[in-house]
């Protein structure tokens, strides 16, 4: 996951920003279920695929 942060580096800045946010919602989130849940997103944000992002959560497609 290091090539993360090289990816966010591209990013236009409104979706930069929403990332570092998701980061330290995701950092700072006691409840693991909306962790997962923002991680989603955040990999969404970095074009993950649906099916990559599936894989490395280990949870449903749906």
């Amino acid at each position: 996951m290091n090539d993360q942060h090289l990816q966010t580096a591209t990013l236009p800045r409104g979706v930069a920003t929403a990332i570092a946010e998701l980061q330290d919602f995701i950092a700072a989130c006691r409840d693991a279920r909306e962790a997962r849940k923002a991680l989603a997103v955040k990999l969404v944000y970095q074009d993950y695929l649906y099916e990559k992002i599936q894989a490395i959560l280990d949870v449903s497609l749906g």
